[in-house]
């Protein structure tokens, strides 16, 4: 059975997306799993820490990355309102990580 979809950019946005989610995951996996057998194996930390630090970012990235993906393909199918929905939460994401970064210390 095909799959019917309404719109051919709603296949096309599933598709982008996915294959961003799944190489933001396959990248922040190899770097953590190389890093934490660095780590494990006693080597130097300076080689370790730098791919386990790597990892982590990959993989707090990987949903901005997804964020970025949607309102592209929302700008391509010329869908105004996904895509002002879209960079509000993306100015979200980004203030959260300025509060977090540069937010008031206790």
């Amino acid at each position: 059975m095909s799959q019917q979809i309404g719109l051919n950019g709603t296949r096309s946005l599933e598709l982008a997306v996915g294959r961003v989610l799944r190489l933001g995951i396959a990248a922040s996996s190899v770097c953590l799993g190389v890093g934490l057998a660095l780590a494990l194996s006693g080597a130097d930390a300076g080689l370790a820490v730098p791919i386990l630090t790597t990892g982590l970012i990959i993989l707090l990235t990987t949903p901005v990355a997804r964020v970025v993906v949607s309102a592209v393909e929302y700008a391509r199918e010329h869908d105004w309102l996904f895509v002002t929905l879209t960079l509000v939460v993306l100015l979200e994401l980004a203030a959260s990580v300025v509060a977090a970064m540069f937010g008031v210390k206790r």
